[in-house]
């Protein structure tokens, strides 16, 4: 049947629905503000120690067309907040504001031009782009394909704990040391992820433990820190702070098939040479500031590998790959295979926000620190 509207124009049911969903999101997109509170750098300060960073107010950022704007209501913190903090000068800041936070969950409540994947009202989580303002904001606006659906059964507080820690480890476990999920040929292999209690670390040995098989060792130097590790179900522990090999022989172990790295690199990279198995792979997320003595590496034919989960958005490549690993990912919490690792919460504010940029500086970080709006 046809309804008739005064002005005699005919629309069907279904017309009349698409009509009115329509006039709702233009009602709640009416409602986003023009500006916004955010913490971050000043342009005429630049960066340098915690308390550089301030109060700020910023436009509400405008969509790409892929991009989807997200309400933020919980933000994670990682240890490139406290970099790009230390290295954004007046002069790179080129007079704009610098907002950091590449953990996010949120709610989506506008959509860019050709924006497909996700709906207003969606509930997601990711972990953003490094050249993008980030999620210390009421808004913050991410590229679809680098954002998955929120994990139901944790809070939005836990749930910013996961992007850029699962994302880092993922990436590096199945594309850098190019393991393979359930397959037989990992039986009785060895995994060294040090340190083991960090964010990614926790998600490392979990990976490779739960999906992988593999026997995992992972490193601790506190009793704290090492119990976090064999709650994660680490198979062995050893103290990065004592030489490795000595600890792993007490173990019965000679070398190691794989070593996933997330700490300075050149500090343990002459260890990992020597307790490396001939063909193996090592990956690490640090950068260096000066070369590796890779040709310690040569005859043993070992692969060594960078991981970087921010590659894909700085350079556009293959992007709806981190919308899949954070899916894959959102259904294993949910499921309870993956397990998070410990998080301390805090209401976000300014104060809040410095004493975490501290805390992730002292390098005695369990787990993970989030900020809930």
């Amino acid at each position: 049947f046809f309804l008739v509207a005064p002005s005699s124009t005919r629309f069907l049911p279904s017309q009349l629905h698409d009509m009115a969903s329509q006039s709702a999101t233009e009602q709640k997109e009416a409602q986003i503000p023009k500006t916004m509170m955010a913490v971050g750098l000043d342009p005429k300060v630049g960066g340098g120690k915690s308390d550089k960073l301030v109060k700020l107010d910023v436009p509400v950022p405008e969509l790409d067309a892929r991009d989807i704007l997200v309400k933020v209501e919980a933000c994670g913190m990682n240890p490139v907040d406290t970099k790009l903090r230390k290295s954004k000068t007046i002069e790179a800041l080129k007079g704009n504001p610098v907002v950091f936070g590449f953990d996010g969950v949120g709610t989506v409540v506008k959509i860019g031009a050709e924006a497909k994947l996700f709906k207003t009202g969606d509930k997601v989580f990711f972990a953003g782009d490094v050249r993008r303002n980030g999620t210390n904001a009421e808004y913050v606006a991410v590229d679809e394909r680098i954002v998955g659906p929120a994990p139901k059964t944790v809070s939005a507080a836990q749930a910013a704990a996961v992007p850029l820690v699962l994302l880092t480890a993922w990436e590096g476990i199945f594309e850098q040391l190019e393991l393979k999920a359930f397959d037989y040929a990992n039986a009785g292999k060895t995994l060294l992820i040090l340190p083991g209690a960090g964010g990614v670390g926790s998600f490392v040995t979990q990976i490779a433990k739960k999906l992988c098989g593999l026997t995992v060792i992972a490193t601790a130097s506190r009793p704290e820190s090492e119990a976090a590790v064999r709650a994660l179900g680490a198979d062995i522990v050893i103290n990065h702070r004592k030489p490795l090999k000595p600890q792993l022989e007490e173990k019965g172990i000679k070398e190691v098939d794989y070593i996933y790295n997330a700490y300075d690199t050149d500090v343990n990279f002459e260890q990992y040479c020597a307790i490396i198995k001939p063909l193996g792979r090592i990956v690490s997320i640090v950068e260096v500031d000066a070369p590796l003595p890779m040709v310690k590496l040569f005859a043993k034919r070992v692969k060594f590998s960078w991981e970087l989960m921010f590659t894909r958005p700085i350079f556009g490549i293959d992007l709806e790959k981190q919308n899949n690993i954070l899916t894959h990912g959102s259904t294993l919490i949910d499921s309870g295979l993956l397990k998070l690792p410990q998080v301390q919460v805090e209401k976000f504010s300014l104060d809040a926000l410095r004493k975490a940029h501290d805390a992730q500086e002292t390098g005695k970080m369990i787990g993970k620190q989030v900020l809930e709006m």
